[in-house]
């Protein structure tokens, strides 16, 4: 498939590229929770699950949940309400408690997701990442639900390429066909406050069967569940047709089978890809539950 349309000059930018990556991380756990079917919204099938937060508490992280051949849900992790600062808005104070705790955390969930990061980044995916005009990196992560990996994303992206010689500033763009307004304000504001102007995160509801995301020179697309149903050809039609010249592109799933299917859609529509395992689940066994981002659909520089 051809870049979007306006797409960006030639400046580009690379990351720093590890030698070793996910050294350190202990091994994920098993979880036996099971999940409920399918909820239909907007057109776009989502499986999602989320626990009544305590009466006075804040909503808990969303969890994504694989159905079909395999439950993968995941046990939520607790937020519990943190000191309150008189000086910060209490969905901002949440955020800053979730994001300093998702740091010394090295198993689950978000360790998957920093072993993710650090082995793209070890492979080459990151280098020579397309800027605009300004010398703004672009980055959209569709399908995003609560944006869980924000304290580790946000943090990975600005260490890599806000240096000198990098890029001026980041675009991060998030959407999800339906709304998750409390954690998306409280990220929207977490990043505010951590990195100023110097990282614009803007999340959103949006259903990509109807519309693509803006122009990006990076995107993380996590767990599009491709065999479950649902209108996932137009949704990731669209995703490939908001690559700009040169960006860089990939799909995370929980199963082989569904990093399959998502190639199959992306080299039907011309673009060359492979599929890699996150090392952090090196030896496990391969129908196990609950794995983020376990299988990467890797896509060549888009042309």
């Amino acid at each position: 498939m051809m870049a979007a349309p306006g797409a960006f000059p030639s400046q580009m930018v690379s990351a720093p590229v590890l030698a070793s990556p996910c050294s350190g991380y202990s091994q994920p756990q098993q979880c036996v929770l099971r999940a409920p079917g399918p909820v239909v919204i907007s057109g776009a099938v989502q499986n999602l699950w989320r626990p009544a937060a305590p009466h006075g508490a804040p909503p808990r992280p969303g969890v994504q949940i694989q159905q079909a051949p395999f439950a993968a849900p995941s046990i939520p992790r607790p937020v519990s309400m943190p000191v309150q600062t008189p000086d910060l808005p209490p969905d901002l104070a949440v955020a800053m408690d979730l994001a300093k705790k998702s740091q010394s955390t090295k198993d689950g969930r978000d360790g998957a997701y920093r072993c993710f990061m650090e082995s793209l980044e070890a492979w080459g995916f990151l280098a020579q990442l397309p800027l605009d005009a300004a010398g703004v990196l672009h980055v959209a992560a569709p399908f995003c639900h609560d944006f869980f990996e924000a304290p580790h994303l946000l943090p990975f992206l600005a260490s890599r390429f806000l240096r000198p010689g990098g890029a001026t500033a980041l675009e991060v763009r998030g959407c999800d066909v339906r709304e998750q307004s409390f954690w998306w304000g409280a990220w929207e504001k977490w990043a505010q406050h951590t990195f100023g102007g110097r990282i614009r995160l803007e999340l959103k509801q949006q259903d990509l069967v109807l519309s693509a995301q803006p122009p990006s020179g990076l995107i993380l697309a996590a767990h599009p569940e491709v065999t479950n149903g649902g209108p996932w050809l137009p949704i990731l039609e669209n995703v490939l047709r908001s690559r700009v010249k040169g960006a860089r592109c990939v799909f995370a799933t929980f199963f082989r089978q569904e990093a399959e299917a998502a190639a199959q859609i992306c080299r039907s529509h011309g673009a060359s890809c492979e599929i890699r395992e996150n090392p952090f689940y090196a030896g496990r066994p391969a129908d196990e539950v609950g794995t983020f981002h376990r299988f990467m659909v890797i896509l060549a520089p888009a042309t």
